[in-house]
């Protein structure tokens, strides 16, 4: 990077750090105290500084609202310092889970440094510190406020963890990017010269949009790394392939993670190399998950969720919603969770390669049809509207 945009462009990397995650200390001091009385699902937006809690789950705009139930731990092996790219630092999640293989959930805690398990390699073309800081916690699953469902998932922080290492899995939006070029006053890092995000666009639609928009180098070190992740506290927010493969026996993608809910997380396919063309718009359903003797899963029809590998724009690749098994997710059931979805939602203009025109994106909305692929798999078991 040339003159004063490449010291801009580093800068505000370490300002992202704060921003994707919000401010511990505002956090701390703010008063949150009301969630499920004065604010959450159903109820409004949280006050300013409650979108993520000083646990790091997480709220943001558009109304969703964190799910709490994390402390901080000193029981990881590693618990200060920062994280390696190799996957070294993070000896492995301290796992204390029991799973039902009649329900499919998992109950306990998970004790995490947060630093991803896997090799992982930077995204090249930017500035971004190469390592994360680490921070132990242990995260109580399933998280005590998600009493019904279905429900929203923090549009910002921990709306699940990997099985593996305990690491963050969010949703699909990002903070926002300012314009280096433009005005600075919004708390957000800038990419590039000449383009922006708006808070609560998804991270495909803001790559895409700034690739295309801006009139000089993209700052893509801010973007995912090759396991779908990127900041600090580490989290992942597209397709976590670092974290799955597919099961010799069934063809079905292995357990990855767990849904503050208690649901697993699988890798995207159903069979093999063949997606499920019933998930709801959590990106849940009812199906026979495979055995793992690692996470004490035993081989039973249950209600589970799948992760995508969709390459279009805009859209979730992790949840949606928190699902109900009894009864499949609808668009209009989970939009119904989200201010950002509805009426009173806000959209941002996006060009892109494919539409240069210009495409209306939702903010804060993560509810989208599960794009159904040629030659799917679908699971006579899940009619929808009951878990046997």
């Amino acid at each position: 990077f040339a003159g004063g945009n490449a010291q801009r462009l580093a800068n505000s990397y370490g300002q992202h750090l704060h921003v994707d995650f919000l401010d511990l200390t505002q956090r701390t001091l703010q008063d949150c105290s009301g969630q499920g009385t004065t604010w959450g699902p159903g109820i409004g937006p949280p006050p300013d500084g409650c979108e993520g809690t000083p646990s790091g789950v997480g709220g943001g705009g558009g109304g969703g609202s964190g799910v709490g139930d994390s402390v901080t731990s000193t029981a990881c092996t590693v618990t200060s310092g920062t994280c390696s790219t190799d996957g070294s630092t993070n000896a492995g999640a301290i796992r204390s889970l029991t799973y039902s293989s009649t329900t499919g959930k998992f109950t306990g805690t998970i004790t995490t440094n947060q630093c991803n398990d896997k090799v992982r390699t930077l995204p090249t073309g930017g500035s971004a510190p190469g390592n994360n800081a680490v921070s132990c916690i242990e995260q109580t699953i399933p998280a005590t406020s998600l009493t019904t469902q279905p429900a929203a998932i923090p549009t910002l922080g921990r709306a699940a963890m990997t099985i593996s290492g305990g690491v963050n899995i969010y949703s699909a939006f990002e903070a926002g990017f300012n314009d280096c070029d433009g005005d600075q006053s919004a708390n957000m890092p800038c990419a590039c010269d000449g383009a922006s995000c708006a808070a609560g666009m998804d991270v495909g639609a803001c790559e895409a949009h700034l690739h295309h928009s801006c009139t000089g180098t993209v700052n893509t070190g801010m973007f995912m790394d090759t396991c779908g992740g990127h900041a600090d506290p580490y989290h992942i927010h597209t397709d976590p392939v670092c974290n799955y493969e597919t099961d010799a026996g069934t063809g079905h993608s292995t357990l990855l993670g767990v849904s503050m809910d208690g649901y697993g997380i699988y890798g995207k396919f159903e069979t093999l190399n063949q997606r499920p063309c019933d998930l709801d718009v959590c990106h849940g359903h009812v199906g026979s998950v495979p055995a793992s003797s690692t996470y004490s899963v035993t081989t039973s029809s249950v209600y589970h969720y799948h992760v995508s590998d969709y390459d279009g724009y805009p859209f979730t690749w992790t949840l949606g919603c928190y699902g109900n098994p009894s009864t499949a997710t609808t668009l209009a059931s989970c939009e119904s969770l989200y201010d950002g979805c509805g009426a009173g939602g806000t959209t941002a203009t996006i060009h892109t390669d494919e539409n240069p025109a210009g495409l209306d994106v939702k903010l804060w909305c993560p509810c989208f049809e599960v794009p159904v692929f040629e030659g799917c798999e679908s699971n006579d078991m899940w009619d929808g509207t009951a878990q046997p």
